[in-house]
């Protein structure tokens, strides 16, 4: 068996003030600092192997107490990365302008497939991903890893180790606190971590497109 721990990066400055990120870089904010202490409470007393995070330093930064902690060295990986959003990164997401707004919906209707231009869709994400879960499948069975990510790229990675179709991966969702154990034994079990609580199955989240 394996079991292998997703937690998403804590909240960042750009989150507070709600900016589109993607691959760009802001740091953590006060609260998304609190945030990577708490996951050494969730998970600092387990036997974990390996910790993954992406290349940006606010997923970078979530991991490095739990990493601290566990004397484990953080393994940066480009394939966990979060979606890019070309053009709409930096934008407030409640003041787009008429343009940008028609794009974000373009994206929105067909996240699949719709390109924002100069970014990805979630196929695209999921390419990215698949060499990825199948070295980790690989390199640490029996064993337990912890990946610290971003929402949208979580949500593919989550569904493909549960070998969910993908159009079953786009609202899977993952708030701050929520970190999810994926268990895979021949057939794959799901469970989140919320509010001190252990509960089996995944969150979802409804988008309403204008």
């Amino acid at each position: 068996m394996i079991k292998i721990y997703v937690a998403r990066h804590g909240e960042t400055t750009w989150n507070a003030e709600g900016k589109i990120q993607g691959r760009s870089d802001p740091g953590l904010s006060p609260k998304g600092y609190a945030r990577s202490l708490a996951l050494v409470e969730q998970v600092g007393r387990n036997p974990l192997t390996a910790i993954y995070t992406s290349t940006l330093r606010r997923s970078i930064s979530t991991a490095q107490p739990i990493a601290q902690h566990l004397g484990l060295p953080i393994r940066s990986q480009s394939e966990l990365d979060e979606i890019n959003f070309g053009v709409l990164e930096g934008k407030p997401f409640l003041d787009l302008d008429e343009k940008t707004k028609i794009e974000w919906k373009r994206f929105m209707e067909g996240r699949l497939t719709y390109r924002i231009p100069g970014a990805e869709n979630y196929i695209d994400v999921a390419k990215r991903l698949e060499p990825f879960v199948a070295k980790i499948l690989q390199d640490h069975e029996n064993q337990e890893i912890l990946i610290v990510g971003h929402r949208g790229t979580n949500r593919m990675l989550i569904g493909m180790l549960l070998k969910c179709p993908l159009t079953g991966c786009l609202n899977i969702a993952q708030t701050y606190e929520c970190l999810y154990l994926i268990e895979r034994n021949g057939e794959a079990k799901v469970f989140h971590y919320l509010n001190s609580e252990i509960k089996e199955g995944l969150l979802y989240e409804r988008y309403e497109v204008a």
